[in-house]
């Protein structure tokens, strides 16, 4: 199976909506690949103190980037996703599977979302964070998927390092 970036173009949406449902999925495809098989003690190890554990990373993606997208298309988040960076990287472990379950609906919402886009949507300018900075929707949907593949390539060096 080729690598979603080598895959066709996803049908009715524009080009670029097309490459960033690529990256989402190669998001998924890694943290199936990397984190998913783990056994609990494995997902939550720390390579050494202050550093995030795959769990983390893994909670991290999913609530930010459900974030992110309630700023691209105003919705109500699920409480998990209000409790915010400190809480994914830093909080207590939590069963691996209601992490996983969480991510899959997180990402099922993102794909969603993403796979309605209209072109003449990407230029608006929405309002991001809790300061209401201004951008155009179309970078704040590029920076959801390019922070989501660079915590999905921490979950890869994380998971190499445990051998």
């Amino acid at each position: 199976m080729p690598a979603p970036f080598l895959e066709p173009l996803e049908p009715g949406v524009p080009p670029a909506v097309s490459a960033w449902i690529k990256g989402l999925k190669e998001v998924e495809a890694h943290l199936e690949k990397w984190a998913f098989d783990l056994g609990e003690e494995a997902f939550w190890w720390r390579p050494k103190e202050g550093t995030n554990p795959i769990g983390g990373l893994v909670r991290h993606i999913a609530g930010s980037s459900l974030r992110l997208l309630s700023y691209a298309f105003p919705q109500e988040l699920p409480d998990w996703a209000k409790k915010g960076r400190e809480w994914e990287l830093l909080g207590e472990p939590e069963a691996k599977e209601r992490v996983v379950a969480r991510f899959r609906e997180a990402w099922a919402r993102l794909l969603s979302a993403f796979g309605g886009l209209r072109e003449e949507e990407l230029a608006q300018e929405v309002s991001v964070g809790t300061q209401g900075l201004k951008a155009p929707r179309a970078h704040l949907l590029h920076h959801l998927v390019e922070h989501a593949q660079h915590h999905a390539g921490q979950v890869i060096y994380a998971r190499k390092l445990l051998g």
